[in-house]
């Protein structure tokens, strides 16, 4: 299992000086990865319940920065030479369908094939709204999103005409570098619902543990969950036809969380963790180096 660090984008300390410094610091360290969060707006009056905390509560300033995500990815593509680049999760459907597909297959270009793109449904109603797009039936959109991203790579010229997007044939280039010109897609959840798409289309799983009055979606997954879910997609790629061998699975843990925790994830089969703070910059950092120190990168 490879260790990743989650890079602060968001808050008053954030800044593109401080996130570009804590990537090569990260990178330079030999962690294998860095990630990033998704929002681009952030009401002052939040009526949508949050998924990732127990009471629905997402208490962030709307005054504080928010650094955009594939706007990042194409910075750290730029500033990075090693390090994988992945979002922990994009939102698509904030997004057109083939401007995304064009954009992120530039930054691929630009990284040499170092993204890794976990993509989620999203939860806030008002951000779906604030850029004009459907709430409603998100998971059918979500489908055909990813659909016309995966067939304008894998095809290089391609159409598409389904029930929510379209677009005439067209050229689509230059594909993505990888022999069959994906760019990796994990989906991020963890009911049935998004264990049987990652079964059915894509390269990897994001896992994101059911928040508690403990912790928040980001802490580490219990490992008897954890080995109840694998379980689970190991039998929906079964059902698919699919090697669940060939699948990324990517949790999250802490800093602080025990090794042995680490360990148990590593085990069950988990290929990479994001560790998430949401401590200062240079405390992240600081943070990161005496892991890699104690614990490692990689286990």
């Amino acid at each position: 299992m490879r260790f990743g660090v989650h890079l602060r984008q968001s808050g008053y300390d954030a800044s593109p000086a401080a996130l570009l410094h804590q990537a090569s610091v990260i990178e330079e360290l030999g962690y294998d990865s860095v990630w990033l969060f998704d929002h681009l707006i952030i009401p002052t009056t939040l009526q949508s319940l949050y998924k990732g905390t127990a009471d629905g509560k997402w208490e962030f300033p709307p005054d504080a920065p928010y650094l955009e995500a594939v706007s990042v990815l194409a910075a750290l593509a730029a500033t990075t030479t090693r390090i994988r680049l992945g979002t922990r999760v994009l939102v698509p459907l904030y997004r057109p369908p083939v401007l995304l597909a064009k954009q992120l297959a530039t930054i691929d270009a630009f990284s040499d094939g170092r993204l890794v793109l976990g993509f989620g449904t999203g939860w806030m109603q008002e951000e779906f709204e604030a850029v004009g797009s459907g709430f409603d039936r998100r998971l059918a959109r979500f489908d055909e999103h990813i659909s016309l991203l995966q067939g304008a790579w894998r095809d290089g010229l391609s159409s598409h005409d389904g029930e929510f997007y379209r677009h005439v044939e067209a050229g689509f280039f230059p594909r993505p570098s990888r022999p069959d010109h994906r760019i990796p897609i994990l989906l991020g959840g963890i009911k049935d619902a998004i264990l049987r798409r990652v079964a059915a289309y894509a390269d990897g799983w994001a896992v994101f543990s059911p928040p508690s009055a403990d912790h928040d979606a980001h802490g580490m997954i219990l490992p008897e969950l954890l080995e109840e879910r694998l379980n689970t997609l190991h039998h929906f790629c079964d059902e698919a036809g699919r090697d669940f061998d060939e699948l990324e699975i990517v949790t999250s843990g802490r800093f602080h969380d025990s090794p042995a925790r680490f360990e148990e994830h590593a085990k069950l089969g988990v290929t990479t963790c994001d560790i998430v703070s949401f401590a200062p910059p240079s405390v992240v950092e600081d943070r990161a180096r005496l892991f890699a120190e104690v614990v490692g990168t990689e286990m």
